[in-house]
């Protein structure tokens, strides 16, 4: 068994709406290529909600405002047709509902509404949103009405990362902006203390984390920063520490270390160089990873993407955790294995 968190499927009205990739529109053709592979099961969702991944100028006739409020109507539109989708391919699909993380009152509660619809099973957010990530006291509500509602949420760049606003080339932007976006969005929601004030939530990131792994060796210097200790000795303990005083800027809010909180976050394959995932798997370790392709829009040949799970230096039970079980493990997908299950009965001639 084969589950993959991180796919993308969209309407065939909101795609003559908004420039999109049109492989977003073919749920059947991504479905059986996917089964081909044995891939059975895929978690889609938008993360922009009914609108285009594409910024605001970027395309000639169409524009859209740089804020992440939308059309109410529109959105209840696509999570009515995700809803849809899912009813008709249920063996093989389940859905994440989009939220502005800095919305108001309103687009959250409907939010939370709609994940209690069947065929919801977690939350779709953006690392960012202008000048404000994760940290931001506008997430407030937000993050009380995931707590509540108990489901991952999946992390993703949104059509305007935080860090990408003054980027002209949107291909720069696309392919390296918001794997970046990714590395400054864990690490402000690890420094801004909702780790240790929501514990049961479960946050996976898109883009494989981006590089967060590989800087997690430096994350608590952003609480304690080494360069702002003048002595010149490079052989004192931690305790034995002094210096310029510390700029009031390095602050966090969590009483833990980063580096403890850092372990909690889980990532997706969606990248495929195998050092990355190794430094994932050191920060992580394997139960905090789960296989995601980001397909559609992005092509992917899915065996090489599944192969290159079990090429990673980890046992057989450990693949076999990225490739499934730590997905059944997060997401609720009972509803799924009895369908699984009940398939495979209709297959077995009785007594066989």
């Amino acid at each position: 068994m084969i589950i993959d968190v991180h796919g993308h499927i969209i309407s065939a009205e909101a795609a003559e709406r908004a420039p999109m990739p049109r492989s977003l529109v073919d749920v059947e053709g991504m479905i059986e290529a996917k089964a081909a592979a044995g891939i059975e099961l895929t978690i889609v969702g938008s993360p922009s909600g009914a609108r285009t991944m594409a910024p605001a100028d970027r395309f000639a006739g169409y524009r859209q405002p740089f804020g992440y409020q939308q059309p109410f109507d529109q959105l209840r539109a696509l999570h009515d047709w995700l809803g849809e989708t899912v009813q008709t391919w249920w063996r093989n699909l389940r859905a994440y509902v989009y939220c502005d993380v800095f919305g108001d009152e309103r687009s959250v509660a409907a939010a939370a509404e709609t994940l209690r619809e069947p065929g919801f099973v977690g939350l779709i957010a953006n690392f960012s949103a202008d000048a404000e990530y994760l940290d931001s006291p506008r997430a407030d509500d937000f993050f009380a009405m995931a707590e509540e509602a108990g489901v991952p949420i999946l992390l993703h760049a949104g059509p305007m990362p935080a860090s990408c606003r003054d980027i002209a080339n949107y291909g720069l932007l696309e392919i390296f902006g918001r794997p970046c976006d990714a590395t400054l969005g864990l690490a402000a929601l690890v420094l801004s203390g909702r780790l240790e004030r929501h514990p049961s939530l479960n946050f996976i990131s898109a883009n494989s984390g981006g590089a967060f792994s590989l800087f997690a060796d430096r994350i608590d210097w952003a609480v304690r920063p080494r360069h702002w200790d003048d002595r010149t000795t490079q052989n004192r303990g931690e305790d034995d520490a002094a210096g310029a005083p510390v700029p009031e800027l390095h602050r966090t809010a969590s009483s833990l270390r980063p580096s403890e909180l850092a372990g909690r976050l889980y990532v997706d394959t969606t990248f495929d160089h195998p050092s990355l995932h190794e430094a994932n798997l050191r920060l992580l370790g394997a139960r905090h990873i789960v296989f995601g392709t980001d397909a559609p829009p992005i092509p992917v040949k899915f065996e090489d993407k599944i192969q290159a799970v079990r090429d990673l230096p980890i046992g057989e039970a450990e693949a076999e955790d990225i490739l499934a079980g730590n997905a059944l493990r997060l997401f609720d997908l009972t509803d799924f294995l009895e369908a699984r299950a009940s398939a495979e009965e209709r297959r077995v001639p009785a007594g066989g």
